[in-house]
């Protein structure tokens, strides 16, 4: 029976071991046979034994086998030739083709093991996946992940971690293989440079055969458990890392690339694996926040399907109407309305607007009551929009329904009662009003009473009291024991009279909120030491001995200084009078800190303040008379009254002042034992700018430095003129007392009408300006003087009854006195004005005043101190005088009958001739608002009327001729800087306002060396060339606080304000500078080829704290320099 062959036959001839390779390849492909294999080298057991094939070792017996195929695998072209020669059936290959049969044959193996091994992958990658799906939480489909993985590759050890990309953060989750302390570490932050660094900047595997032939490898936990091979996959989800597979072995490897694509694969599966989990702990997390607010919410919340079935009832439901979930779940939600046709009405709106809120309805409850809601209903939507059901909210509103309808009966009873209430509260209003317009109208006339009681009153005093203080200083000769003694119980009882009306006054002015208190930081020991020296005569009198304690230190107290002397004043003027003679009076003064005050609730939250304690031995006071004293115009006992006067003011202000401060006024006393007041003043913190070198404060006596302004003042020959501008002759006579005294020369007006003209003629230096005048007034003059160029810049100072400074110095006062006049003040404030100048020029000044008393003392005063006076004894005849003399200032009165002091203001003030000349006002109205806004801008000062020392009035003009150096004489030509005279004046402001505001000043002098040289050699136009260059250069360099002059020929005097030595010592090296660079005339003959100066610098209060002492050290300083051979600059320290 034929068969047919399945097979082809095969001989093959070889003779190297290439070709026993191929002969193995083709003994596993199917569908040939090898028949017989001819060796030509020697016998290869290696084939005949394993496969059983004949060999033969003699080419030539090919010709005894029939094959399909022959296939020479031998180079021999001698083999190739016989074949070719034979007669051979058999298809022949050759050498060529038999090589690339093997090739195709070793392709074939390959391709068929990878394969195999692809198959293996995919069923182990099928298992991991498989174990993924069984995990039931991330850490354990990690450690599936790392423990199947180091199988499947056999490997050692490994580890996953997870990375927060925000945080930089990597997080270890899973190891495998690794001992404790691998594990101790789980968390560590991205460093750059470092293994992970690499790992996570590349998106493929990383692979590290050997560890050590990477320096990055650096991470000693790694090194110390022996790792040394590492491969390590970034497990990222679109596009973003979110951790790391790491598989460790612990001795070099080269990882094959079937491994790197498997370890790939499983890494993509742990990535998504670390997503889900991530989402299943989210999608958790969100369900149990949902079933909270399900469970615990407060409103019922019931969800329905489509066929309005209960398919969710939260636990409000229950509370709110009796059903379980059990019970209610599957039910109809119909069954739950009092009207389910309104429900399906609901359903079918909310599927056109998806919810509805607020909707009231009525539910039934399972015990059979309704409740009424308010329902909020909206569609529930399935993932692809569509409407599965309704879900509700719903709030039992029962009782709120009930509360409203009972607010709304109550809201309709209320419209009734304010139906007939309205016309009572019309009726009731024009009462009101009409009560309101008759305590206007007596507000009104109570001011008009105190402005007109004022100026009535304080007038004729002003008289008294000037007159008689003139005559007690003996300026007419001298009087007797008598005579002294009857004018000095004049000037006591006027005394006393002043102090009853200024009482009255500041009390109404307290009352109607009209009082301003004018802060400033001072130290409080100091002002009670003020106070004693006022009061040490009435002390002395009754043989009593005062003792002042401070405890401890004591910081500044920012306060109204004169108000708190005042009530200090009051309060020890009140224990003297009520003390015996002989006995002793106790001020204790301390600071309380960190602590609340004691015995108060005012103060309760404030733990730092001020008490100071009165003490006396005196006849003291009933326990049921305390709260008394305190009461306006009371006396506890009206015999005690008559025995000690008073009329029961003093206390009641004190009172009201300490108020205003923000403290209180304690008193304890016992009958016949004495009393003790206690106050209290909250303390601010101020900052200090500088602190003292030295243990205790220093400070300037205001007395010393009054003393050296005068005496500086005394020290020259020529005095400006002050024009008095007073309808009152008593008041002008008396100021005329005051200045003439001084030296001041003095012009009279006694009308307002005539005040701008004589201004003009006279050109006063100052002029001292009454408001009120006849025929014109203060406010007129002032306009006056302050539109007329010519004489707009003489300084104005009002002299007028109201005190209140800071208001005056608001409206553009150059000055403030009080009527009746205070010598000593008058005299001071124009000595401050009133410097010599180097074109000796003499300051005039015009007083213009109806009242010729005022005028002749104003004369007298002024003239004493050689100002030039010119007076006026009416408004008219003031305006006619500042008009004709152009005088430097003037003293105006407000109150005249001809012209008052407003029109004359106004009318100087329009001028050109006199608009510049500064006014005083000098008066004893009180001024309201109104008036002052008359004033503003043509009065430098405000003066009232009141009892002060022509020392003020001094001062006043004093401070014109600083604040108007061209006009008071006190410029130097050459340079174009204010002179020696402005300096010395200047520096000792300078030094009083560093202790009192604690502020530091640095001063450099600067004298230019060999400047005598300079003369000869360039003559003295270049000289003065180079002082005007140099000045210039100094006045644009320094800032708009510091202060330039021109200190003697060849010196420079420099204040640098709030500038350490530090900081002065580099601006006086750049002064110096200038003067050495700048390429002057012939300066290059001089003794360095160039211009140099000498300086001495000292700052305040670190080098010196008083005038004379700061200018002699540098003086001193600078000799020093010169002794060096100049060119430097010296300071202490």
């Amino acid at each position: 029976m034929n068969t047919e062959k399945k097979y082809k036959s095969i001989i093959l001839i070889g003779s190297d071991d290439d070709f026993i390779e191929f002969v193995k390849h083709l003994y596993d492909q199917e569908g040939y046979r090898i028949v017989a294999i001819f060796w030509l080298s020697y016998n290869p057991f290696s084939l005949q034994s394993p496969y059983n094939i004949p060999i033969f070792r003699d080419i030539n017996a090919i010709k005894d086998f029939e094959v399909d195929i022959v296939i020479n695998y031998s180079k021999d072209k001698e083999i190739k030739n016989k074949l070719s020669n034979e007669t051979i059936k058999s298809e022949i290959i050759n050498y060529e083709g038999s090589l690339f049969l093997n090739s195709i044959f070793k392709k074939s193996k390959k391709y068929e093991t990878e394969t195999k091994e692809l198959l293996r992958e995919s069923k182990e990658l099928y298992s991991i996946g498989l174990a993924i799906t069984a995990s039931s939480n991330l850490d354990d489909a990690l450690n599936t992940i790392l423990i199947e993985s180091c199988r499947c590759l056999k490997v050692k050890a490994g580890s996953v971690v997870l990375y927060v990309e925000s945080l930089g953060l990597l997080m270890l989750r899973a190891t495998h293989g690794f001992s404790s302390e691998f594990n101790k570490v789980t968390e560590w932050h991205r460093r750059p440079g470092g293994l992970t660094d690499n790992i996570l900047k590349k998106k493929i595997p990383t692979v590290i055969n050997n560890i050590e032939e990477h320096e990055y490898v650096d991470n000693k936990i790694l090194i110390n458990e022996g790792v040394k091979s590492i491969l390590a996959v970034p497990l990222y989800t679109e596009e973003k890392v979110v951790g790391i597979l790491y598989l460790d072995d612990f001795k070099p490897r080269n990882w094959t690339r079937i491994e790197i694509e498997f370890i790939t694969l499983v890494g993509i599966q742990a990535a998504h694996a670390i997503e889900k989990f991530k989402l299943i702990e989210e999608l958790t997390t969100t369900t149990n926040y949902l079933n909270n607010i399900l469970i615990n919410s407060a409103d019922m919340i019931i969800a329905a399907d489509l066929n309005g079935r209960i398919v969710e009832f939260n636990p409000a439901g229950t509370r709110l109407l009796g059903y379980s979930k059990d019970e209610i779940v599957g039910s109809s939600i119909e069954s739950l309305w009092v009207e389910p046709e309104k429900r399906r009405a609901l359903v079918e709106r909310i599927k056109q607007e998806s919810f509805v809120s607020n909707y009231n309805t009525l539910l039934k409850k399972k015990d059979g009551t309704t409740i009424e809601a308010s329902i909020t209903l909206s569609i529930l939507r399935n993932e692809h929009g569509k409407i599965i059901g309704t879900v509700g909210i719903s709030k039992d509103i029962t009782h709120e329904k009930r509360l409203l309808q009972t607010i709304e009966e109550r809201n309709i009873e209320l419209q009734k009662l304010n139906d007939s209430l309205e016309e009572k509260v019309i009726e009731r209003t024009l009462d009101l009003q009409k009560a309101n317009r008759e305590l206007e109208r007596s507000s009104k006339l109570k001011s008009q009473f105190i402005a007109t009681m004022s100026h009535e009153l304080r007038t004729p005093l002003n008289s008294i009291l000037g007159f008689s203080d003139l005559l007690l200083d003996e300026i007419f000769g001298t009087l007797t024991e008598k005579q002294k003694r009857y004018i000095q119980n004049i000037n006591n009882s006027g005394n006393h009279l002043l102090q009853l009306i200024n009482n009255v006054l500041d009390i109404a002015k307290i009352e109607s909120g009209k009082m301003e208190l004018c802060y400033e930081t001072f130290d409080p020991y100091q002002a009670i030491k003020e106070v004693e020296t006022v009061m040490k005569y009435l002390i002395d009198k009754k043989n009593q001995k005062l003792t002042i304690l401070k405890n401890a230190d004591i910081d500044f107290l920012t306060a109204d200084k004169i108000k708190f002397k005042q009530i200090l004043y009051n309060l020890l003027s009140n224990s003297v009078k009520f003390t015996d003679d002989g006995g002793s009076i106790e001020v204790i003064i301390s600071q309380i800190k960190n602590q609340p005050a004691k015995n108060t609730k005012k103060h309760e939250n404030n733990l730092n303040y001020l008490e100071i304690i009165v003490k006396d031995n005196g006849i003291g006071i009933k326990q049921e008379d305390l709260q008394r004293i305190f009461i306006e115009f009371e006396q506890v006992d009206s015999n005690l009254s008559r025995r000690y006067e008073g009329t029961g003011l003093g206390l009641s202000l004190t009172k009201r002042l300490i108020e205003l401060h923000g403290g209180e006024i304690r008193v304890e006393s016992e009958e016949n034992k004495g009393s003790i007041f206690t106050v209290i003043l909250p303390i601010f913190d101020i900052n200090s700018i500088c602190k003292s070198t030295e243990e205790e404060r220093l400070f300037v006596d205001e007395e010393d430095l009054n003393k050296y302004l005068s005496e500086l003042a005394r020290g020259r020959n020529d005095y400006p003129l002050i024009m008095i501008i007073e309808d009152d002759r008593s008041t002008s006579e008396l100021i005329s007392l005051h200045l003439s005294n001084e030296g001041y020369k003095l012009s009279h007006v006694f009308n307002g009408a005539e005040a701008i003209p004589k201004i003009k003629e006279l050109k006063p230096f100052a002029i001292i300006l009454d408001i009120m005048m006849p025929n014109k007034d203060g406010w007129d003059i002032l306009q006056e003087i302050k539109s007329d160029p010519d004489i707009k810049n003489i300084p104005v100072i009002i002299y007028s009854i109201i005190d209140n400074k800071e208001l005056g110095f608001a409206l553009g006062a150059t000055d403030f006195l009080v009527k009746p006049i205070d010598r000593k003040l008058l005299i001071d404030k124009l000595n401050e004005l009133n410097i010599k100048s180097r074109l000796h020029k003499k300051t005039t000044i015009l007083c213009i005043d109806d009242n010729e008393d005022t005028l002749e003392y104003l004369k007298e005063v002024l003239q004493t101190v050689d100002y030039n006076v010119i007076t006026a004894s009416s408004g008219k005849k003031g305006i006619e005088s500042a008009i004709t003399s152009l005088p430097d200032l003037i003293i105006l009165d407000i109150m005249m009958p001809d012209i008052n002091g407003f029109e004359v203001s106004h009318i100087l003030k329009s001028k050109p001739e006199t608009s510049l000349i500064p006014i005083i006002i000098f008066t004893a109205k009180e001024l309201t608002i109104n008036d002052r806004l008359k004033l503003a801008g043509k009065v430098k000062k405000i003066m009232q009327k009141s009892h002060f020392s022509s020392d003020d009035i001094l001062r006043s003009i004093r401070d014109f001729e600083l604040m108007y150096p061209h006009r008071a004489g006190l410029y130097d030509e050459v340079s174009g800087l204010f002179d020696n005279s402005y300096f010395q004046l200047r520096l000792a402001q300078e030094i009083n306002r560093g202790f009192r505001y604690k502020s530091i000043f640095s001063l450099l002098i600067i004298d230019i060396d060999s400047f005598t040289d300079y003369v000869k050699i360039s003559g003295i136009q270049k000289a003065n060339m180079l002082i005007k260059k140099y000045a210039e250069f100094l006045r644009k360099s320094v800032r708009g606080s510091d202060i330039v002059v021109r200190y003697g020929i060849d010196e420079f005097a420099i204040i640098l304000t709030n500038t350490p030595k530090e900081s002065a010592f580099a601006v006086a090296h750049r002064f110096i500078a200038y003067l050495e660079n700048y390429p002057f005339y012939k300066s290059d003959l001089m003794p360095y080829s160039k211009l140099t100066a000498s300086g001495a610098l000292l700052t305040f209060p670190q080098d010196s704290v008083k005038v004379d002492d700061m200018l002699s050290k540098s003086h001193e300083l600078l000799k020093k320099a010169k002794a060096k051979g100049g060119n430097r600059i010296e300071t202490n320290g």
